[in-house]
């Protein structure tokens, strides 16, 4: 069943000519919502994808209205070049969204999983709109780890805008964090060099949740919600700061940066000026809801020590608990109301519950998951259970 937009066209939107639009990475979940609104706005998509002949990967957007006679899909590689011309020509504007993620690197992979493909990424498709004559307006999605490490870098009480860089990123100690930054300012490095030939716009949202378009079960979102309804994150979710934005506010954002001339430079989209504790909360909005009872929601929050000893089993560096465990980012959206006329952002409420909702619908939602922590629960129960026939021992005098 095809997907509908939920937020209408802006009247920008609607009276913007029809032209070719290139989008990379077009099954993710970003992107997927992104290549949505371009179809309903009357554009041709160039959709590059890891492998065309996948139905089952391009399905949700090939499905989507307006696909049929619109939706042209490209094979492509961040890391060969020159794979990207071909999706490239015919094209006015190209909106890069491909990019790895991995919060929870191995050591001594940083390079080889997240920082060269980014980068390289980066290269491989801006040199390709070098080489494409009609190309006039790029949009890269970056990210607020371009903008901040640690919501406490620069003080507490400062508000981040866009005019902030991240000051912590360091290629082994937050090698996501390095590789969005790094990824963004070669952006804006290859833009200048090209000396005016396309104009570049990066957006930077803050952990984008909301429904996806279509089943797919990848990105790390879904994932994270999926986990939280099903008991895998049971019994504790993490208090760790950051920024938070709906998915479907981050399609609109891209659409009207394309579409707007005035739109330069880069856009934070986030839902609102203080930052979210971003499981914990979700869990407390599910819980309070009643809509969603029975889930496996986590009602503890571990402590500081705990989450530093046990976190890395559960997808949490030690490195990203210390920059963020309980501290709320402050951010300013001003400039996105300003200038993509955006004055009004989903709230985290509606996000979280209009998922859950659409998961579960979709059928996504296993009635239970096993833990990721069962390890240590298994060890604190043997642990319980020892200390208790040691003390029955004790006081029998066994």
């Amino acid at each position: 069943m095809a997907e509908t937009l939920t937020i209408p066209l802006r009247p920008e939107e609607k009276a913007a000519p029809p032209m070719h639009v290139c989008v990379t990475g077009a099954t993710g979940y970003v992107a997927g919502h992104i290549v949505a609104r371009l179809l309903a706005a009357g554009h041709t998509v160039h959709a590059t994808v890891r492998d065309p002949s996948n139905i089952k990967s391009v399905a949700h957007i090939t499905a989507l209205p307006g696909a049929d006679e619109r939706l042209k899909l490209f094979k492509a590689d961040l890391m060969k070049d020159g794979t990207f011309d071909a999706a490239m020509a015919g094209c006015a504007a190209v909106l890069h969204t491909a990019s790895p993620y991995a919060l929870d690197c191995p050591a001594g992979k940083e390079e080889e999983m997240l920082i060269g493909p980014a980068l390289k990424g980066t290269e491989n498709v801006l040199a390709s709109v070098n080489r494409t004559p009609g190309v006039t307006r790029v949009l890269v999605t970056s990210s607020v780890v371009g903008v901040w490490g640690d919501p406490n870098e620069r003080g507490k009480g400062h508000v981040f805008t866009e005019e902030d860089w991240n000051k912590v990123a360091h290629p082994k100690k937050y090698p996501y964090f390095y590789s969005k930054m790094i990824a963004e300012k070669r952006a804006y490095e290859l833009a200048e060099a090209a000396g005016g030939k396309w104009s570049l716009v990066t957006l930077n949202p803050g952990v984008v949740w909301g429904p996806p378009i279509g089943k797919r079960l990848d990105g790390e979102s879904v994932t994270q919600m999926v986990d939280l309804l099903s008991g895998a994150l049971w019994p504790w979710a993490p208090a760790l700061g950051t920024a938070v934005v709906d998915v479907r506010d981050v399609a609109l954002a891209h659409c009207l940066a394309l579409v707007k001339p005035s739109a330069k430079g880069r856009y934070l989209l986030a839902n609102q000026e203080r930052g979210w504790f971003l499981l914990p909360d979700a869990a407390r909005i599910l819980k309070q809801s009643g809509a969603h009872k029975g889930a496996w929601l986590p009602p503890l929050l571990p402590d500081y020590y705990g989450l530093m000893a046990f976190g890395p089993m559960m997808g949490c560096p030690v490195p990203i608990t210390k920059a963020t465990y309980k501290k709320r980012p402050l951010v300013s959206t001003a400039k996105a109301a300003r200038d993509l006329g955006i004055n009004e952002w989903i709230p985290m409420q509606r996000s979280v519950l209009d998922m859950a909702s659409d998961l579960k619908a979709k059928g996504m939602v296993p009635a239970f998951k096993l833990p990721v922590a069962w390890p240590v629960l298994a060890a604190g129960a043997a642990l319980l259970l020892w200390a208790l026939r040691a003390l029955a021992g004790a006081v029998l005098g066994l």
